[in-house]
């Protein structure tokens, strides 16, 4: 917030015993050992000195200042050495109340002494009063001479606390009192007054992060509820309630947030920020309207405006994604382009900062997008971006998703194993907020399910997975079993679902009427350009006009669609691809030796891939059609060894039909509530 004269200062600073350690080093450095330390040494202290003055991270202690020196460039240097034994002998030096008095008193000459006025070396403009260090060596200047007398007693008691090794002498919350509070420090008509301190948004975004929904919004209330001003209204309720509606969305409870809308919060904090002339909070509270769902379904897209952010374009593009868009990805596309050149202007026009994260964001669209247009070779190159250019250990959702995205890819191509140990890695949950923790869950609980179900262990997934269910999951049981659940699939999923079904087109009766939902969905997904999903409906296409004996017709389709399938992007979907085109084969061979050899390449890259898929009631099909086929052509041998991987392929069928428990699923469960705790425990 922007500070105003006769305001109250925006932050209470208070001299703190970790404070003194970083002066007298600024101070050392600076004065005592000027043009005498070394260029590496100076760069070395420079960046522990940056982190410090900033307080971007938690201030070391005495004795990690000291280690951090002993550890430095050039430790053999005389004037190194005599640097380091100078701070070393700081808390000696500063055992009564008028050596500490003499130390601050000192510090005045350092930034007046007359050698460093209109200078233009950069060792002596390091002490201007714009500068970090010389701004941060006059507020603790200023902050000393403040205090009274009982007050320097006090801080001296706790610096030498400090440097005994007790690291919360001196560090406790400062409440002002307005009786009390002349015995410590000279007042002034600031300090009688309570200014707005960041502690209760801290609370705020950690109850956020941790799912409390007590803390959480306890805090949020107490933060905006500070006097940020002198006015009557502090001008930012729409900023209170725009963060509330923001933590339902974000933790997916779109419900609570719709009724926070129909209890007209969102409403009134559009109509305060028309008020106050917030126009930035006004479009972000439009822009979180335009995010809930729609009673019909159809999204909200946003029009470009001079405060629109881009990201809000970008969630434009997620929008499209949705196969209940009805819209061609060719118009994702676009609206990506839109996205990308709006944050670009941002960035120009200094409107925002560039930030790597946002940066990321539009690689992890890209990736998303390239990856539902079937070019997967390109959404792992934006994969790779990400993953190169993001920190482990984050709760970045740009590396979370693209890492999820790709361990249900290994995961769909049969490499269970690989995708649940790069989940299950530390370095991939640590640091994770409670929502981002859900999503991770709920990719573990799906590869899982995917596994269980191909093996066909449907007593395991009914005993022991579905009960773990993750509450945030979108789990339909269509999308791993042949089951006719009322709940539906995306529109051209569910029509392919029902495709698979045979027994519909026994109860019907009608192979036209059974065959139009795969035509719509062809039509929809070649319009919409989703051509993964447009090669499986042809296969399925090829497979159900087997039935009306075009078998040469069925061959043509998937040998067209058969280049873009056989580099196993989708290792299943090349597997069905060549089982249909091996039945094609055969059904116009007219049993001649030459085409059906040319049927059991086919043949044998479908086994191949349903075994490593550990789908072996599919596998077990096409072992006993590759049986048919080596009779016919009179090769014992070969019969013979499909008969005992045939064998082999109904044991493993029988086993984990039988088999209601499975250690290593149970293992990984037990690890992801582990992690579960271990995060909302922080």
């Amino acid at each position: 917030m922007e500070y105003k004269p006769g305001s109250p200062p925006p932050v209470h600073n208070v001299l703190r015993p970790h404070h003194i350690d970083v002066f007298a080093m600024i101070l050392l450095a600076f004065k005592e050992f000027y043009g005498k330390l070394p260029p590496k040494f100076l760069l070395y202290i420079y960046r522990f000195l940056i982190l410090e003055v900033s307080e971007a991270v938690q201030p070391a202690t005495h004795q990690e200042t000291v280690d951090f020196l002993k550890g430095a460039p050039q430790i053999n240097n005389l004037n190194v050495q005599n640097y380091i034994l100078a701070f070393e002998s700081v808390p000696k030096q500063l055992t009564s109340v008028a050596q500490f008095t003499s130390f601050f008193h000192s510090s005045p000459v350092f930034w007046y002494h007359p050698a460093f006025i209109n200078c233009s070396k950069l060792s002596f403009r390091i002490q201007f009063r714009r500068s970090p260090f010389g701004f941060f060596c006059r507020r603790c200047y200023v902050a000393y001479a403040r205090l009274s007398f009982y007050g320097v007693m006090e801080l001296q008691k706790d610096y030498q606390s400090w440097c005994a090794g007790d690291t919360k002498a001196g560090c406790g919350p400062v409440e002002k009192d307005l009786l009390t509070g002349d015995v410590w420090l000279f007042t002034t008509m600031s300090d009688y007054g309570l200014t707005a301190h960041p502690e209760p948004f801290e609370a705020w975004e950690k109850g956020r992060d941790t799912g409390d929904d007590v803390i959480g919004p306890e805090n949020l209330r107490r933060y905006f509820e500070q006097m940020f001003h002198t006015n009557n209204d502090s001008g930012i309720r729409q900023n209170a309630l725009l963060n509330l509606i923001r933590m339902h969305y974000v933790r997916k409870e779109y419900a609570a947030a719709s009724k926070v809308c129909e209890g007209y919060l969102l409403q009134e904090a559009i109509s305060v920020a028309r008020t106050c002339g917030d126009r930035i909070t006004l479009q972000h509270c439009i822009s979180m309207l335009h995010r809930l769902p729609t009673s019909n379904g159809v999204p909200v897209l946003n029009e470009i405006q001079p405060d629109l952010h881009p990201f809000e374009v970008l969630y434009d593009v997620a929008k499209l994604l949705q196969p209940q868009s009805g819209q061609p990805l060719t118009l994702a596309f676009e609206k990506l382009s839109q996205a990308i050149g709006l944050y670009n202007s941002w960035v120009d026009l200094k409107k925002i900062s560039p930030h790597e994260r946002e940066r990321l964001g539009l690689h992890a669209m890209q990736a998303v997008l390239w990856s539902a247009l079937g070019c997967h070779s390109l959404a792992k190159v934006e994969e790779s971006i990400i993953q190169a250019f993001s920190r482990w250990g984050d709760d970045d959702p740009n590396r979370l998703n693209s890492v999820l995205n790709q361990a249900y890819r290994m995961a769909r191509n049969g490499l269970y194993q690989d995708a649940l140990t790069l989940l299950v890695q530390p370095r991939t949950w640590r640091g994770l907020s409670l929502d981002l923790y859900q999503e991770w869950a709920n990719m573990i609980w799906h590869i899982l399910a995917l596994r269980t179900s191909r093996r066909g262990q449907r007593r395991l997934f009914h005993d022991f997975l579905l009960p773990r269910q993750p509450s945030t999951s979108t789990f339909v049981s269509k999308e791993y079993f042949f089951d006719d659940s009322p709940t539906p699939l995306p529109p051209m999923s569910d029509e392919l679902h029902q495709t698979n079904l045979d027994a519909r087109w026994q109860r019907h009766g009608q192979a036209v009427t059974a065959i139009q939902p795969l035509l719509q969905s062809l039509w929809n997904s070649e319009f919409q350009g989703r051509f993964p999903l447009y090669r499986l409906g042809i296969v399925l296409l090829a497979d159900a006009g087997l039935g009306f004996g075009m078998s040469k017709h069925c061959q043509s389709l998937i040998e067209g669609i058969l280049p873009q399938l056989l580099p196993g992007h989708d290792v299943e979907h090349r597997a069905l691809a060549c089982y249909t085109l091996g039945r094609c084969i055969i059904a116009s061979s007219d049993a001649e030796s030459a085409e059906l050899r040319s049927a059991l390449p086919h043949l044998l890259m479908a086994e191949n891939d349903y075994v490593h898929l550990e789908m072996f009631e599919a596998a077990s099909d096409v072992q006993w059609l590759l049986m048919v086929v080596y009779h016919n052509l009179g090769m014992a041998t070969e019969g013979a060894a499909v008969y005992e991987r045939y064998n082999c392929s109904t044991a493993r069928i029988r086993m984990y039909e039988e088999s209601p428990v499975d250690e290593e699923a149970e293992k990984v469960w037990a690890l992801v509530t582990d992690v579960g705790a271990l995060l909302a425990g922080r």
